[in-house]
């Protein structure tokens, strides 16, 4: 920026505007450097990871809902806690029917190797109470449709 400043003449040779006019004029617009001290810089990289970059995963919820997050993106973080792992199985039909073929196939080895052990003994259990539902609901069915 051109900090020399001239006084200004129309073709009649009378002056317009002074330097010192000029001068005034552009310190009065000119737009002082903001300073931030070191905790409003922190508290603004905070608030711009927690929008950019901060992952919020869902929590698990219901009727014997822990309130742990889960990270549906892979296996549960606390893994003795039956809530998460219903939550996740819930969400993760795919892999549900490819554990049950392996099963039905007799490959429980092959899931073991895949998953581990623990995964077995929760998919079991999803599978069994889920059982244990379908039956009720057929009952429920079957006592209405008499």
């Amino acid at each position: 920026m051109n900090d020399q400043f001239y006084d200004v003449v129309d073709p009649e040779g009378t002056v317009v505007e002074t330097a010192e006019q000029q001068r005034a004029e552009a310190i009065e617009h000119k737009v002082a450097p903001v300073v931030h001290t070191s905790e409003q810089i922190q508290a603004m990289v905070r608030r711009w990871n927690k929008e950019n970059v901060t992952v919020k995963l869902p929590r698990v919820l219901g009727a014997a809902g822990c309130g742990h997050r889960l990270d549906l993106s892979r296996q549960p973080r606390h893994r003795n806690c039956e809530s998460c792992w219903f939550a996740w199985f819930q969400n993760h039909g795919e892999i549900i029917q490819q554990c049950d073929e392996m099963f039905t196939n007799g490959n429980t080895v092959m899931i073991v190797e895949l998953q581990g052990v623990k995964f077995l003994h929760r998919w079991r259990q999803f599978m069994s109470t889920m059982a244990v539902w379908q039956r009720t609901q057929q009952e429920k069915n079957e006592q209405t449709s008499l």
